[in-house]
């Protein structure tokens, strides 16, 4: 997948600064450490019952909206520069302004969530004891941390009636993930792609598989990470499974294609944070990376390339919802379905640049470099082109979700994955 040759630093910016608060997210969202504020679910916020079966999740909905009504007020919690910001002054955010002139709706917009585990922390007794966490809206990722709002019915079910620019904008290959059949609960806010990054100065080949990362002439030149999440995924993945549909054999499968890998002598480290340095060095030649750290790396002066392998790449998606507490939820639900329209996602794309959810923006980027000069032409010409905002339809065909884990999973998993890298 090439990448496009010019960028700024706002787009650096980007694809860099928020995927390194992800890759911590992603790193410890399934760790027994990340757990710990779990322990608290068992009182008095016990599991509820989770609709399911569409009459069910009708009914679920109604009970929920029946009698609310727009009340003028949003309060949205978010990752910090994870939202479109005018380049004059980064506290204000276009698309937001936008939004209130046109619906009246006053937004308050907080960047206080640091990463999944430790929002749950925070607002999970709130939540226990029925009270409002302060926020109609909020972002949370597609991991384990989502999986209990949902099974402890903290989120409120979303009235897709009301969401019809979601329904016609909104890509196929971000809908109706394993962690929210259907979207009951959840749209996409913005995703991102997990693949292979590679030097063809140094590889000598295009890399096509996962496969090729068993290839003799790469040994000790191979990075692969110290994250069992991402690891075990695409070790499915490489094995020929879809992770969201894996069995415990095929865990045990690609546990074993991962141990053959290592007692092979192919990888040189384990770990996410030097991976990509490691690279720009020529100390690995081939790693498991995010496609936006391929990207920085290129601006850096190297060349190298992003694959999504045949076998399949890993889609991962961060999502709004809203609280079942919110006191302003069809405001909120307002805003969700106002992002879904092309121009709102596009003007929010051009700031954060991550996969955009919104296939369409494409267009509305590409209108807005033709009518613009100099740098910010380059930027938008690069991002309308970019394969790691815009995926390819043959690129999405080829990408899968992370397997959504329970408690008791969670720990079979890390005990067949953790021990790869950790001996």
């Amino acid at each position: 997948m090439p990448l496009p040759p010019t960028a700024s630093a706002p787009l650096l910016r980007g694809l860099t600064e928020r995927r390194l608060s992800r890759r911590g997210l992603l790193r410890g969202a399934l760790g027994a450490a990340a757990l710990a504020p779990l322990a608290a679910c068992s009182v008095p916020g016990a599991r509820k019952h989770v609709p399911t079966g569409s009459a069910e999740i009708a009914a679920a909905v109604r009970d929920f909206w029946t009698g609310k009504a727009r009340k003028g007020r949003l309060s949205f919690a978010n990752y910090t520069q994870y939202i479109d910001a005018d380049p004059a002054d980064q506290s204000r955010h276009p698309t937001l302004e936008a939004f209130t002139r046109e619906t009246g709706i006053e937004v308050s917009y907080s960047e206080l969530i640091d990463d999944d585990a430790s929002w749950f922390g925070k607002t999970q007794p709130e939540f226990a004891s029925g009270q409002g966490i302060g926020y109609d809206l909020m972002v949370v990722g597609g991991d384990s941390y989502l999986t209990k709002y949902i099974e402890l019915g903290y989120l409120a079910p979303l009235d897709h009636a009301r969401l019809p620019h979601f329904a016609a904008h909104g890509g196929a290959a971000f809908k109706n993930s394993s962690f929210d059949r259907g979207n009951v609960y959840t749209v996409p806010w913005q995703s991102g792609m997990t693949g292979i990054g590679y030097d063809p100065a140094k590889v000598g080949r295009t890399i096509t598989s996962w496969q090729d990362l068993l290839d003799p002439k790469l040994r000790g030149k191979v990075g692969m990470w110290n994250d069992a999440v991402q690891m075990g995924n695409v070790a499915l993945l490489a094995v020929g499974v879809d992770p969201e549909t894996s069995t415990h054999a095929d865990w045990r499968k690609a546990a074993a294609w991962l141990r053959k890998q290592r007692d092979a002598g192919m990888v040189r480290s384990y770990s996410t944070a030097t991976y990509q340095s490691s690279l720009q060095r020529g100390d690995l030649w081939a790693s498991l990376v995010y496609s936006g750290d391929v990207f920085q790396a290129n601006q850096s002066g190297s060349r190298l390339e992003f694959v999504i392998p045949d076998e399949g790449g890993l889609l991962w998606t961060d999502n709004l919802c809203i609280p079942a507490t919110a006191a302003h939820p069809v405001d909120a639900l307002t805003y969700m379905d106002y992002v879904y329209r092309p121009e709102v996602a596009a003007r929010i794309s051009e700031t954060v640049q991550f996969v955009c959810p919104v296939p369409a923006a494409q267009r509305v980027i590409a209108r807005d470099a033709a009518a613009a000069d100099g740098k910010r032409r380059a930027l938008l010409d690069s991002l309308s082109t970019s394969p790691l905002v815009f995926p390819s339809k043959a690129d999405e065909s080829k990408l899968r979700h992370l397997r959504v884990l329970d408690e008791a999973e969670e720990k079979q998993w890390n005990a067949l994955f953790e021990p790869i890298y950790q001996s």
